[in-house]
């Protein structure tokens, strides 16, 4: 009798709980993400061009020269409680197109780019002022259960070196607010080397497990400069994608 009754409550239970997962799943089925995505932006974007505010010092540079990244903090918001913004930089052992070559290959970030489960671009539009538009659907699968989709905007500047992003926000993004921004310089001694920044705020709608913060922060910004140098040695002869190129 006592085994027929947890047998019952057990089945009840697995039950209860498939009609949970039902209604998440059809929850998320149903989120119009062509809706607008409910603010303009809350973080402040990163203006094109170089981190002036960055300074590199001696350690710094010997890190560099033995390929290892180096983590620095500006001023800045950053939507979060440190009251800054951290910037990745790396030194890559090939030029500036080669880099660019990866940076701007959007398309096929997935198999590069650690825990990203889809990356495609939806519109890309050369500007007349030589500027790209580039908007982007990703997918990052971080956790069971911690899983983002969410829509770039990004801004592609040729002629300062950079590219900078925000959320796109004619569209509902799984994070509150984003903003990124990636700055490539020939390397200051190294003829054919490149120095590459890297930065990205991310702001959450809710709150998330440390383990799950780490990993979409700092941890991402060592790895986003990690494979665009281990692609870009791989592959030093690439050059910049010809509709990103300079007229």
């Amino acid at each position: 009798m006592t085994a027929t009754i947890v047998n019952r409550t057990l089945a009840h239970c697995l039950l209860f709980l498939a009609a949970v997962a039902l209604v998440l799943r059809t929850g998320e089925a149903r989120k119009n993400r062509n809706a607008p995505h409910g603010h303009r932006g809350t973080l402040t974007p990163y203006q094109p061009g170089p981190f002036d505010v960055l300074s590199l010092d001696n350690k710094d540079e010997k890190d560099l020269s033995n390929d290892k990244s180096v983590m620095k903090q500006i001023p800045g918001d950053d939507g979060g409680s440190s009251g800054g913004r951290a910037i990745c930089v790396q030194d890559v052992k090939a030029p500036k197109s080669a880099v660019w070559n990866q940076i701007l290959d959007l398309d096929h970030y997935v198999g590069k780019v650690s825990k990203l489960k889809e990356c495609k671009n939806y519109l890309v539009r050369k500007n007349e002022d030589g500027s790209s538009t580039i908007k982007t659907k990703m997918v990052i699968g971080v956790l069971p259960g911690y899983k983002y989709e969410y829509y770039c905007d990004h801004t592609y500047r040729p002629d300062v070196d950079s590219v900078v992003w925000t959320l796109d926000y004619d569209k509902t993004s799984d994070f509150n607010d984003v903003a990124g921004h990636w700055h490539v310089e020939d390397h200051p001694s190294k003829k054919g080397h490149t120095r590459v920044f890297y930065a990205c705020d991310i702001k959450f709608k809710t709150p998330v497990p440390g383990p799950v913060m780490n990993i979409l922060t700092k941890s991402a910004l060592r790895q986003a400069t990690g494979w665009v140098k281990r692609e870009s040695e791989a592959k030093p002869e690439a050059v910049t994608p010809s509709e990103f190129s300079p007229a």
